[in-house]
C-alpha cells in the first residue's frame, strides 16, 4: 500500500473534488440539453403555424444562459483550488479561502439541505500552504456533514488572533462528532504541515494554525 504523505492526500482531496465538480457539470450540461430540445420544439412550430410566444424562447434562454453562468463558476473554483498548488509557501487571503472550500463543498451539503454559515474578519493574510490548508478545511466540513442530519446549519467562524487563527465548525443540532474518525490521516499530515493544532468536542471541531508559515 502506497505511503500516505501531504501531497497524496491534497491528491486525494482534488480527486473527491474532480468527482463532485463533474457531477455538478454533467447537470448543467443536462439542463442546457433539455432546454435545446425545447428551442428545437420551438422551431419546428414556427415552421408549421408561423408562431412561438416570444416569452417562451427568452423564459428557454435565460435558462441556459443560467446554466452557462453556474458551469463558469463551477470550473472558476476547481481552477482556483488547482492553482493553490502552484507554489509550496503562498500568500492568500483568509476569507477568499474559506469561501472557496465552502463554494466547493456546496454540492454535498445541497444534497443534505445544509446550510453553511461563514464568519470570518475580512482581510486576514495568510503565508502559508494554501492547498494543505484548503484541503484540511475541506475534509474537516466533510466530517461534519457525514454527521449531520438533513436540515441542519453549520456554522464556520474564524478569528484572527494576531499570530495565530483559531477556527471553530459548529454543527448546530443534537449531534456527538466524538464517534466520528477526526481526525483521520489525512487531517493529521496536513495538520503536521500547517502547525496546526485540533480539538473535537460533542457538537464543534477547533482548529489553530499559524498565520504565517517561514
Amino acid at each position: 500500500m502506497e505511503q500516505m504523505n501531504t501531497d497524496r492526500a491534497c491528491v486525494l482531496v482534488f480527486a473527491k473534488i474532480s468527482a463532485s465538480i463533474s457531477h455538478e457539470i454533467k447537470n448543467t450540461l443536462s439542463i442546457i440539453n433539455e432546454n435545446a430540445g425545447l428551442l428545437e420544439d420551438f422551431a419546428q412550430m414556427a415552421e408549421e403555424d408561423g408562431g412561438v410566444a416570444v416569452e417562451r424562447v427568452y423564459t428557454v434562454t435565460k435558462t441556459i444562459a443560467k446554466q452557462v453562468d453556474r458551469a463558469n463558476i463551477i470550473m472558476k473554483n476547481l481552477n482556483r483550488f488547482a492553482h493553490s498548488a502552484d507554489t509550496s509557501l503562498a500568500h492568500g487571503s483568509l476569507d477568499d479561502l474559506l469561501q472557496l472550500v465552502v463554494a466547493l463543498t456546496g454540492r454535498q451539503a445541497d444534497m443534505k439541505k445544509l446550510t453553511t454559515t461563514l464568519i470570518c474578519p475580512p482581510g486576514v493574510a495568510l503565508t502559508t500552504y494554501l492547498i494543505s490548508l484548503e484541503s484540511l478545511v475541506y475534509l474537516s466540513l466533510l466530517t461534519l456533514f457525514k454527521t449531520a442530519q438533513e436540515n441542519s446549519e453549520i456554522t464556520i467562524e474564524a478569528i484572527n488572533e494576531g499570530t495565530t487563527i483559531s477556527m471553530s465548525f459548529t454543527l448546530h443540532e443534537n449531534a456527538d462528532l466524538s464517534s466520528s474518525s477526526y481526525p483521520d490521516t489525512e487531517q493529521k499530515l496536513l495538520a503536521e504541515q500547517l502547525g496546526a493544532s485540533w480539538k473535537c468536542e460533542k457538537n464543534r471541531l477547533f482548529l489553530t494554525f499559524p498565520a504565517v508559515i517561514g
